[in-house]
């Protein structure tokens, strides 16, 4: 497949300038942000600004958890008996609470008690287990749907699993296992293993495909917002023709193993407030197999809310880049090359606009809260949903030779909605322009949408 071209210089100028406009936003966010994170400006919403600051902490109460060991909650509690209340320990109260996953709401009030305070932390629950449907729909492989099971809160544990078996465009089965523990645990290392399945056709270099996947991370927190770990990625997949593998037999064997650094400050599962960096270097053919290459990937999401406008308003800027040091079709497979274009990378632009083994994407959109994350129950099953609307422009390329870089850059920007829930963790419906004018895109499932890129979901 050969890369597409265009040829309107104006229009590649205003995507090159887009794309320096919007790394200056993230530049001057960082400088912006490094404050925020020690002083509080604003009272996060679950904290009343009438506790009781400064008084000694003797008491910690735990109301509202039915299916939550109470030691769970316990350990994510930056405020210790003994100590003075503050309103950074509160933050970080609040915030650790709510990265726990297991609960549509958390507040705190204060009580007098001999000698200082008993501090009271109210929570209220999703349910720990729910049965659903499994559904995505992307722009390659079309719609899938199947059953799914998941649990917010494993035994109590607040550990996350899932297990879902999709069928349609694509047959998808996949299993995971996520166990995040916090600075102040006892065991200091969590947890994330992964094991994906997947049989499609694969439209884009045109051969049918069989995937098997082992994902494991283990980490471990450095400081309140950072982690650093290792990520071990185990991947067979199969041909029925050649050109597409290394392997001469049409299969490839690709064990690699990375490490990272992570630092997340921001406020919630569903952010309007600090940032999320995550950087990997991994080794592919670390341990044999097929493949011989190095890959860096670098993804920075900052996130701000536009209190000018009222506090409904927000703004998600974010830049992914995956850059390749090895040579395609030699030491790197076909099959791990990048696809710019459609609904998770530059919307506006018909699937695989460009290839290569690098790529570099950057998305600014604002949301405006039409509503909340708020606790809904369909029968027994308790979970949050919300709905927003929002604005969006995307600028992105792949390429393998540099020298291909300059010219290369596509952008399109449009508006859209997203509904957020626990079982299909987003919808999204956007209308697009780019390539040759409006375009109507949809996805549904899989999270945000550099997440999406970065596992080559299209």
């Amino acid at each position: 497949m050969k890369t597409k071209r265009s040829d309107n210089s104006g229009f590649r100028a205003a995507a090159t300038v887009a794309f320096v406009l919007l790394t200056a936003c993230l530049m001057l966010g960082a400088v912006d942000a490094s404050a925020k994170l020690v002083i509080i400006e604003k009272i996060p919403r679950g904290i009343p600004e009438d506790l009781a600051w400064g008084e000694i902490v003797r008491e910690i109460r735990i109301e509202g958890n039915r299916y939550t060991r109470e030691k769970i909650i316990r350990q994510a509690f930056k405020s210790q008996i003994g100590h003075p209340y503050t309103q950074e320990n509160a933050r970080l109260d609040l915030l650790w609470i709510a990265r726990l996953g297991s609960f549509t709401s958390v507040s705190f009030a204060t009580e007098p008690v001999a000698d200082g305070i008993a501090l009271i932390t109210t929570v209220k629950e999703t349910s720990p287990y729910i049965p659903s449907l499994s559904m995505k729909l992307t722009q390659e492989n079309g719609f899938e749907i199947g059953p799914s099971f998941s649990s917010s809160n494993l035994f109590g544990t607040a550990a996350r699993a899932s297990a879902y078996a999709r069928f349609g465009g694509a047959t998808n089965i996949g299993i995971r296992y996520l166990d995040p523990r916090l600075p102040v645990r006892s065991i200091l290392w969590g947890h994330n293993f992964q094991y994906f399945h997947r049989e499609r056709t694969n439209k884009l270099l045109e051969f049918q495909e069989t995937t098997d996947e082992i994902f494991y991370e283990f980490t471990q927190p450095t400081t309140d917002d950072t982690r650093t770990g290792l990520r071990f990625r185990y991947m067979a997949l199969k041909s029925d023709r050649d050109g597409v593998t290394l392997g001469s037999d049409n299969h490839d064997h690709m064990p690699s193993l990375g490490v990272f650094f992570q630092t997340d400050s921001r406020n919630g599962i569903y952010p309007t407030n600090g940032w999320f960096v995550d950087l990997e270097v991994s080794k592919y053919g670390a341990f044999g197999g097929d493949g011989d290459f190095w890959r860096t990937d670098l993804d920075i999401r900052r996130y701000f809310p536009l209190s000018m406008f009222g506090d409904r308003h927000s703004m998600t800027l974010n830049s992914y880049a995956a850059l390749t040091a090895g040579e395609l079709d030699v030491t790197i497979p076909r099959h791990q090359e990048f696809f710019i274009g459609g609904t998770n990378s530059v919307r506006g632009w018909s699937l695989g606009s460009r290839q290569g083994s690098n790529q570099w994407l950057n998305t600014a959109e604002y949301w405006f809260r039409l509503m909340d994350q708020k606790a809904w129950k369909f029968w027994f099953i308790k979970w949050r949903m919300g709905f927003q609307l929002g604005a969006f422009f995307d600028v992105g390329t792949a390429w393998s030779d540099y020298e291909d870089l300059d010219r290369s850059w596509i952008s399109g920007g449009g508006a859209g909605f997203r509904l957020t829930m626990p079982v299909v963790t987003m919808f999204r419906f956007d209308v697009a322009y780019g390539e040759s004018g409006p375009s109507v895109r949809m996805f549904i499932g899989g999270g945000e949408k550099a997440i999406a890129q970065k596992q080559r979901v299209r």
